[in-house]
């Protein structure tokens, strides 16, 4: 069996969905997969040594590798040296090429379609979807968000959800990034994560609690710091620009870990948390309580005082965290690279029958 992932979310530096192709890659055995990506500086890709990668990082690369990358996807399809193809992004440019060879394609949320509306994306994906063999959900709540949206293909959806890679914790440096007691961000601040509710919750606890704010991912933008120095709270919110090994001492040093969302196709974080023995706290939205059940706190991702008030919970009753700790550590281990690889290849073979 070969099974023939494109070029397409290896463009990308980084991002859930390519880290998702990566970790699917490193799972199965080299001799089952082939990749047409040439030219990628995904990092990911780089840290698993999965293929050659290219140090190049500058505005537009996604653009440039696409267009360098899309003649040998073609060639590469036109040969039929393949048993599978699993596409990694919706673009149709080389379904004339496929042929009659059956094709898997993974939906990972409806932003797309919903938060974020981009019409000409949304019609490659319905494309994709109705060409697709199979068609993989990475929830059942994004299961449901697709057969609204695109309805007809109940029969083609299987819920597949990520694996997490337990990380062994004796081998991260023992010393703390933040010496402060800090509440942990990850990840973007764009409207539909609902990080303008969450500051706003943080401004209230930072007047009754001595805590900080460790954001990662982008630097804060102008708006951002006017926003901050408007809610006093200037001087205890900070930027930490992590590599995966500062992302798990971030994760294993935070009072909490708070995720806001309004929307999530999965919700990868709460597993990195979790894998680094730090409680959680969610929104009630989207995917979160199915990913994870009574392993976190909620709060009503319209609420200020809610998020605030579970924040204050587990500054002030250690007991509490623990045992969010420990319910963590137990539900972890429901997510595994391995399950999810083997599932996937599960697939590939009946596509084959």
């Amino acid at each position: 069996m070969k099974v023939l992932f494109d070029h397409q979310i290896f463009n990308y530096v980084f991002g859930g969905a390519s880290k998702y192709f990566s970790m699917l890659l490193a799972n199965m055995s080299p001799d089952l997969w082939e990749t047409t990506s040439l030219f990628s500086s995904n990092e990911y890709v780089k840290s698993l040594g999965l293929f050659k990668t290219y140090p190049y990082r500058f505005r537009g690369q996604a653009i440039l590798a696409d267009y360098l990358n899309r003649p040998y996807t073609n060639m590469v399809m036109r040969r039929q040296n393949f048993d599978v193809y699993h596409q990694t992004n919706f673009g149709t440019f080389c379904f004339a090429a496929l042929g009659n060879k059956p094709m898997v394609t993974t939906y990972h949320d409806s932003n797309l379609s919903t938060i974020d509306p981009h019409p000409e994306i949304v019609e490659r994906q319905r494309k994709s979807l109705d060409r697709a063999q199979a068609i993989i959900a990475v929830s059942a709540n994004t299961q449901k968000d697709l057969l609204e949206l695109f309805p007809g293909h109940e029969k083609k959806v299987r819920v597949i959800y990520h694996g997490i890679e337990m990380p062994d914790m004796s081998l991260l440096p023992h010393q703390r990034l933040v010496e402060r007691p800090y509440i942990l961000y990850v990840g973007r601040r764009t409207e539909y994560k609902n990080f303008k509710l969450f500051i706003q919750a943080f401004s209230l606890l930072s007047q009754k609690e001595d805590v900080c704010l460790v954001c990662t991912s982008e630097r804060f933008t102008a708006e951002e710091m006017e926003m901050f120095a408007k809610l006093g709270i200037s001087d205890k919110v900070i930027h930490i620009k992590a590599n995966e090994v500062m992302m798990k001492q971030l994760y294993r040093d935070a009072i909490t870990f708070v995720f806001p969302s309004l929307y999530e196709g999965f919700g990868m974080p709460i597993l990195e948390a979790w894998s680094c023995h730090c409680p959680v706290i969610l929104s009630d939205c989207s995917c979160f309580p199915e990913i994870a059940g009574n392993a976190a706190l909620y709060f009503n991702a319209k609420s200020i005082e809610e998020c605030c008030n579970c924040m204050m919970h587990l500054i002030s009753d250690n007991q509490q965290r623990d045992e969010l700790i420990r319910l963590g550590d137990q539900r972890v281990v429901q997510f595994s690279w391995e399950r999810c690889t083997q599932a996937h290849l599960e697939i590939y073979k009946e596509l084959m029958d």
